[in-house]
């Protein structure tokens, strides 16, 4: 009893400490841990915070949102004049104004600069109208394309591609926006024509620039209040008023100077031979790679498109037009400033500058705010289509559960001010530089693109795959190895030449200089070859041609019969959701329905059903063995005979034609509205 009292009064001795020891030694461990939970619920609290409402992307997708999505068919609204006005926003811009300065560094006359640039505007017609068709065939954007092309996982790094072009084009167009805002600024105020600079001298600007280039910044956000469909008058207003101040410049200068004065006339050129022709190539290469992410973007804004026609006829005057009339403007501008004021101004805003400085009356303020404000619309408008918005989609394509077009134009808009635009233009080799630097990586793409939509795919589609991470565009892990050879091969030659251009002791290959000259060609022709070739040794399995419905509303109920889709009016609900709101996990068969019920009901008609085995390709599809017409359908064979014996097709063929099917179309649209 003694013994066990004392060891019970040692135990109460001794625990108390022992636990005390205790809570001591893990006091920290618990801290950190409290630390460490309250540092999680903070960044998930903040994630969420950033998520874009589920209201407006419809979906925990991380593949996609609503801004992804084919264009319903209510907004394709964009007739010959939106379309003229995507490139001719382009055209009456001061980049284009200043473009001909840059043949004085290839060592052309003028008149050969321009002429140069008619070839240049031919080819850049030719690669854009190329590049049209996924757009206009399916109403979709260049992440989708990119999708298609590339891979699910592949297109990430088109898309950043793009996107790091993007900004740098934002930046470069936000500095001439900025001399633009300071045109109406300097009207208002004569403090602020002779604002001095505060800037260090190492920095190559002054105060008024940089204020001029944060207000353009702050106008360009007003833009992005509107979706892309919707700026299309914004566009066409802002050609016409540039359009017409181009044309008063250049009537007062050259009533002035009383002619177009000798510089305009002027054949003289430094170069002959080799020489020229080699320099006419750069210029040739030059003046695409200047316009090339119009090109590149071109799917972004040929889905609005009211009709294929519309693109084409509005692409082609735009670029012949305009395109050749503007360089032609700003030679003569600079020619006549010779004449008059002894010195050449290639860009508006210093032909103003120089008018307001000596002369600070009403008709020059009255000049330089009119001019100034169509000027900047044109400039506001250049970076809505070909940065903000182009690199706004792209971003959205990326992290769709933080990121739409309006989120991602600003983050473009706000990371531009890195690339430092203001040392563009220290030099006219250094403007051509950075426009052909667009080229050189654009241009490759462009071809793999256009190659896989006309040869291997003849234009064919299937969008709500490019939803799907284990579907029709997973190719290899999730990446088209082919594609992303043929652009390593197309893009690696023309390198060399850009870090050339910039210091041209860098090395003295004349090959490789002359590679880099004409790159818009070389590059197009080596990626379209080695991809085609690459697709003939290792074929692309083709299981899905295209969605067996119109699920997002793309098209009117004629055009997606004619594509072999049932209409969006003809879908249920049912059907409706289970692909616009899916979760892009997996997928069975690029299809809602049953194979041997609803698809049959919609089509209305008696039809035998074979599935395609996975080894089938588009070219499998053809006569069959007992001389009926097989015809690929969403990943089926559909053989179909009517009542009277007579075999007709309805959906894809392989050369999508319905020659024979306009009756048949007809009566049964009208059961479709019977039925339903």
């Amino acid at each position: 009893m003694g013994v066990e009292s004392k060891f019970s009064a040692t135990t109460s001795v001794v625990s108390p400490a022992s636990s005390s020891n205790e809570i001591q030694h893990h006091q920290p461990s618990s801290n950190r841990k409290h630390q460490q939970n309250g540092m999680a619920a903070f960044f998930t609290r903040t994630f969420r915070f950033l998520e874009i409402p589920l209201d407006e992307r419809e979906t925990i997708s991380f593949l996609k949102n609503p801004d992804l999505q084919p264009i319903k068919s209510e907004y394709q609204t964009w007739g010959f004049w939106s379309n003229f006005a995507y490139w001719g926003v382009m055209s009456f811009s001061v980049g284009t104004w200043m473009g001909a300065s840059s043949g004085l560094s290839a060592g052309l006359s003028y008149p050969e600069t321009i002429g140069s640039y008619i070839i240049g505007d031919v080819v850049t017609i030719m690669f854009t109208l190329g590049n049209s068709y996924p757009g206009s065939d399916w109403k979709i954007g260049f992440t989708l394309c990119q999708r298609f092309v590339f891979g699910i996982s592949g297109s990430i790094f088109g898309i950043m591609l793009r996107v790091l072009m993007s900004i740098v084009n934002y930046g470069s167009n936000a500095w001439q926006g900025g001399l633009c805002i300071n045109m109406i600024l300097d009207s208002w105020s004569h403090h602020y024509l002779h604002l001095p600079n505060t800037l260090s001298k190492h920095v190559h600007m002054t105060t008024k620039e940089l204020i001029g280039f944060i207000l353009f910044h702050v106008v360009c956000c007003i833009g992005y209040l509107f979706k892309p469909h919707q700026i299309n008058y914004m566009l066409i207003a802002s050609c016409v008023a540039t359009c017409f101040a181009m044309i008063g410049i250049i009537i007062y200068l050259c009533s002035r100077a009383h002619g177009v004065g000798e510089l305009f006339t002027s054949t003289a050129s430094p170069v002959s031979g080799s020489a020229k022709a080699w320099a006419w190539v750069y210029m040739i290469s030059y003046w695409f790679g200047s316009v090339s992410p119009g090109s590149v973007n071109q799917s972004d804004f040929s889905r609005f498109a009211s009709s294929q026609p519309a693109v084409w006829w509005g692409t082609i005057c735009a670029l012949l037009v305009p395109t050749t009339l503007v360089p032609i403007f700003g030679i003569i501008g600079a020619s006549t400033c010779q004449k008059l004021y002894g010195q050449q101004f290639w860009m508006p805003m210093d032909i103003f500058d120089y008018w307001l400085t000596t002369n600070y009356s009403a008709g020059a303020r009255a000049g330089s705010f009119f001019c100034g404000v169509a000027f900047t619309m044109s400039q506001v408008g250049y970076i809505l289509e070909n940065a903000g918005f182009a690199s706004g989609m792209d971003l959205a394509g990326l992290l769709p559960k933080y990121i739409n077009i309006k989120r991602g134009a600003l983050l473009t808009a706000a990371i531009s001010f890195a690339v430092q635009p203001w040392n563009f233009y220290n030099s006219s080799s250094t403007f051509l530089t950075v426009t052909s630097a667009f080229g050189v990586i654009m241009t490759p793409m462009i071809s793999i693109m256009i190659c896989d939509n006309f040869i291997i795919r003849k234009r064919n589609y299937s969008v709500s795959q490019a939803f799907v991470f284990d579907g029709e565009y997973k190719y290899t892990k999730g990446i088209n190895w082919k594609a992303f050879i043929s652009l390593v091969c197309g893009m690696t030659p023309g390198l060399p030449g850009i870090a050339w251009q910039v210091d041209n002791n860098y090395f003295h290959n004349q090959g490789i200089v002359n590679f880099y000259y004409g790159d818009s060609f070389f590059s197009f022709l080596i990626s379209f070859f080695v991809y085609w070739i690459l697709c003939l040794i290792w074929p692309t399995k083709i299981e899905i041609l295209h969605d067996d419905a119109d699920y997002y509303g793309a098209f009117k109920d004629e055009v997606a019969i004619k594509k072999g889709m049932i209409p969006y009016s003809k879908l249920t609900e049912d059907d409706i959701n289970r692909h616009v709101k899916y979760d892009g996990k997996s997928i069975d068969s690029g299809s809602t329905f049953d194979q041997d019920e609803d698809v049959i009901s919609k089509m209305d008609v008696n039809v035998n059903v074979e599935p395609l085995d996975n080894d089938d390709t588009i070219d499998s599809i053809g006569p069959s063995a007992d001389g009926s017409r097989n015809t690929g359908y969403a990943g089926h064979v559909i053989r179909q005979q009517t009542s009277n014996e007579t075999q007709i097709e309805y959906g894809y063929s392989k050369d999508d034609k319905l020659d024979n099917q306009v009756n048949e179309i007809e009566l049964r649209d009208q059961n479709y509205d019977s039925k339903k």
